[in-house]
């Protein structure tokens, strides 16, 4: 028999999906979250809101090795061979975080033949043709609904479910995320200074930093001058 299996991120669009999917009935064997040890603590918090709103459990899906483990791993071959390997690259396409420590370790956990439900709301519908896997064996629900972003909001909203994080980011994602947006590590820097802290340890210890013609310094010194400026 085909599982029917909702990949589910804590996002937005992800979890309107599966609220609405429950809602009107249909087929929802399981309920899979790829862990990838990078989220923000809110989002581990909202799963288990998620998790008592619908009385099911969310199978976590862990990579068999770290964050730290990979980064850390020297490259074995070509003009690197030698350095560890440090964050992706902002400038080229797909992301090795994103591939090893969050979609193979999905991929592996599914039957080959399930039936795979992905948040990719109305307006996003160029990243079909970009999803890996049996094309056949992809729904996308929110396209199907005519959903956007908005709607997947409010829907969350008038369910008191509307997800922390965005009340801080227009975008969610890896909070060491080298291609996020500057707003975004504005906000890790003045919410998260553990996070940030952390992240000053990456970028010393990696061979090409963080993001390129920017250090994390830099910018800690032009927002702790603003935040004195905006006190005075």
């Amino acid at each position: 028999m085909v599982e029917h299996i909702v990949n589910f991120s804590a996002g937005k669009e992800s979890t309107a999906m599966l609220i609405r999917m429950l809602e009107v009935d249909m087929s929802v064997d399981k309920i899979m979250f790829g862990d990838n040890g990078l989220e923000y603590p809110e989002v581990y918090e909202y799963i288990k809101v998620v998790e008592a709103y619908i009385n099911r459990k969310v199978i976590v899906i862990k990579p068999r090795r770290t964050w730290d483990e990979l980064f850390y791993k020297k490259v074995t071959k070509g003009k690197r061979e030698g350095a560890i390997r440090g964050f992706p690259f902002c400038c080229v396409p797909g992301c090795w975080a994103s591939r090893d420590l969050k979609i193979r370790p999905m991929e592996h956990a599914r039957p080959k033949d399930a039936l795979i439900y992905l948040g990719i709301n109305c307006n996003e519908k160029y990243r079909m043709q970009h999803e890996k896997g049996h094309s056949e064996n992809l729904r996308y629900p929110l396209i199907d609904w005519g959903w956007d972003e908005q709607k997947c909001l409010d829907y969350l909203d008038s369910k008191g479910l509307f997800p922390p994080l965005y009340k801080k980011f227009e975008r969610t994602g890896c909070w060491l995320c080298p291609k996020q947006r500057m707003s975004s590590l504005k906000i890790l820097f003045s919410d998260y200074p553990e996070l940030w802290r952390k992240l000053k340890k990456y970028e010393a210890d990696s061979p090409h930093g963080f993001k390129p013609n920017v250090k994390l310094m830099d910018l800690e010194r032009k927002w702790d001058s603003q935040k004195k400026s905006d006190d005075f």
